[in-house]
């Protein structure tokens, strides 16, 4: 079954901003969230796993993702994720543009600087940025 381009846009949406806003969750809306979205069960499976309805469990979620959607609109935590991703690889390309015309010691003054920045923004994406 192919699904909806639409749909698979929303569920990746959901899941990114999960990753920034989990924490806002209570237990029981990370628990769903996971079930459906990370283990890829169905409604019925989680309800059944829940003892709720799958009724219950749609409900859940469409509130759990307008919550998470919320977050975003007052915190903008994606949006500026988004654009220091985007300032990082631009910063990275320039780097490779120009180091090899950079005197030795300022060399590994910036390298060593950018490998910091690296570090710091993967303590604060989970792994993303590299130097």
């Amino acid at each position: 079954m192919t699904q909806n381009p639409d749909s698979m846009r929303e569920v990746t949406r959901i899941g990114d901003l999960y990753a920034f806003y989990e924490p806002l969750l209570t237990e029981r809306q990370r628990q769903i969230v996971e079930l459906y979205h990370f283990e890829d069960m169905s409604l019925a499976e989680i309800g059944s796993v829940l003892s709720i309805s799958r009724q219950a469990v749609h409900d859940q979620l469409r509130r759990v993702g307008e919550q998470l959607e919320v977050y975003e609109a007052a915190l903008h935590l994606q949006e500026i994720a988004a654009k220091q991703r985007t300032a990082w690889a631009l910063l990275i390309d320039c780097w490779q543009a120009v180091r090899a015309r950079l005197p030795e010691a300022d060399r590994t003054r910036m390298q060593r600087a950018i490998e910091q920045m690296a570090a710091t923004l993967s303590s604060l994406t989970g792994g993303e940025a590299d130097a």
